[in-house]
């Protein structure tokens, strides 16, 4: 069942589908905030063939083959009420050859999908896990006290975690110009693997969303409430809250180009005066975030940025993004490093059936932040998320190249993601602006401050998986692969080589590439 009113998953594989649709047809979309719904999509794109295949005619209507490979579990259509219903899963094993551990992964829950008289649509899964994770992984949730993108967790014998957590939104669709919804998930700005402004890599939180899609100017307002999970206000409330704005408009310039820009404000939920929680001078949908709080004395954490996507030819397109934190063009023009100059930009190329055989993708992407970017001098109000960055997994003060190479015959998929990274660490007890929940009141210097400061460390990623697609109503795939993983500096030198197998759902991205 396909409803223009529903989202497409925020995966990465729905959208490579997507993209390598439109550039085969030559032609553009506003594709940056995602998730995209059905019906913001082109009336003459067939979605039901483009991301769930067309089955084959020998065997289409036959209810076996339907239920395994074409269609959703349970399905009821009274017409008005249209209810879909799936199990998603994970069972996944993994072996470190260099230390024997081994690691696994048991994933159990369900999503159901409903429409109720094509204006109101909803969704909601449940997951329940317990796992043991590779080394570097363990290690990072250790650190960050959370389960990188699926939040707190309690202990699961010696190694392992159990965790539980829910997502779901109820949307509401007046009309193809305008949508509402209010949901409990995540969201993603920019068309690359990274984003340096809104990723999907935290937890997922509450959040209001108001879209206005005029075929040519798409506008989105988000209202979020988010959690900073170091500190609990008390032990009724919980972990102590924030609260964030944000503003997107994208424009399709010509059939090309598209551009978007962006602006964000971040504040505690309550500071030293007192409780603050939701301050409804962010409430206006159309204020420029920056200068009103610039021009009301706020203390808050207000960033800025850009967009653009560049459609070059019928098989690569050119794409980025700019992130502003806090800059002084002074400083910029004498390049002395002041610290307050906290940014970061992302550039990529991407390209669709190269040399015109199809399902051959690939995509090179560059990725930089400058040290305490996305940090403030008040720790809540950096911009994180239980204790996650919400834009890239490795915060700030790194540069990071992403190439990958993926491509599907049938059913089969190979894909081959390498990561160059390097960031410059924290030690001596110094903040070298990598971590952005760190106040930036404790920067090393004034000026003379650069990329890779700090302990310059290296981390290098290769991940070849190869997979066989059973269902791609939910991603239902066997898969095999192998991650070879190095970190080093001058400190330490970790070496991983991890082998993994495994069946699974694939309805949302997580990421243990950082």
């Amino acid at each position: 069942m396909v409803v223009n009113a529903q989202y497409i998953p925020l995966d990465n594989r729905y959208y490579d589908l997507l993209y390598e649709h439109y550039e085969a047809k030559n032609q553009s979309f506003l594709s940056a905030m995602k998730p995209l719904l059905i019906q913001e999509i082109d009336s003459a794109v067939n979605i039901q063939d483009v991301l769930y295949g067309k089955g084959t005619a020998k065997h289409r209507n036959s209810f076996f083959y339907r239920k395994l490979f074409t269609e959703s579990l349970i399905r009821y259509n009274s017409g008005i009420v249209k209810i879909s219903a799936d199990p998603v899963f994970h069972f996944g094993l993994g072996r470190e050859t260099d230390n024997g551990r081994t690691s696994w992964v048991n994933t159990r829950g369900i999503t159901i999908n409903g429409l109720l008289g094509n204006i109101f649509s909803f969704n909601t899964e449940l997951y329940e896990n317990q796992a043991v994770y590779a080394s570097w992984t363990d290690s990072l949730i250790r650190a960050l006290q959370v389960i990188p993108g699926q939040g707190t967790y309690k202990f699961f014998g010696e190694k392992g975690y159990d965790f539980a957590y829910s997502n779901g939104y109820l949307s509401c669709h007046p009309s193809k110009y305008f949508s509402v919804s209010l949901g409990y998930g995540k969201n993603f700005i920019g068309d690359g693997y990274r984003s340096m402004i809104l990723s999907d890599v935290a937890f997922s939180y509450p959040y209001l969303k108001l879209t206005g899609n005029l075929k040519r100017i798409k506008y989105t307002v988000l209202y979020t409430q988010l959690v900073g999970r170091n500190a609990i206000q008390r032990p009724e409330f919980g972990y102590e809250r924030k609260w964030a704005t944000m503003h997107y408009l994208q424009v399709l310039l010509w059939k090309r180009l598209n551009v978007g820009l962006f602006d964000a404000v971040v504040w505690e939920n309550a500071d030293t005066s007192g409780y603050r929680g939701f301050d409804v001078q962010y409430l206006n949908p159309v204020v420029l975030l920056r200068p009103l709080e610039f021009s009301i004395g706020s203390p808050d954490n207000a960033l800025m940025g850009m967009t653009f996507n560049l459609r070059v030819n019928s098989h690569f397109n050119l794409y980025g993004q700019m992130l502003l934190d806090e800059f002084k063009l002074s400083h910029i023009i004498k390049n002395d490093g002041w610290w307050g100059n906290k940014f970061g930009y992302q550039i990529g190329i991407s390209g669709w059936n190269l040399a015109d055989i199809p399902s051959l993708n690939a995509r090179v992407e560059y990725n930089q932040a400058r040290p305490y970017t996305y940090s403030h001098s008040v720790p809540i109000q950096s911009y994180s998320h239980f204790n996650q960055s919400l834009a890239h997994p490795l915060g700030a003060n790194f540069r990071e190249l992403i190439v990958i190479t993926s491509f599907s015959r049938g059913n089969w998929l190979a894909n081959i993601k390498m990561n160059f990274a390097m960031y410059g660490a924290d030690t001596a007890g110094k903040d070298f602006g990598r971590n952005i929940l760190i106040p930036y009141t404790q920067h090393v210097s004034e000026l003379n401050n650069s990329i890779g400061q700090g302990l310059k460390t290296n981390l290098n990623t290769t991940d070849a998986c190869f997979s066989y697609m059973l269902n791609r109503r939910t991603n239902l795939r066997i898969e095999a692969g192998i991650i070879v993983r190095n970190e080093n500096n001058d400190q330490f030198s970790k070496q991983a080589v991890l082998f993994y197998g495994g069946i699974r759902t694939g309805l949302r991205n997580l990421y243990n590439d950082f």
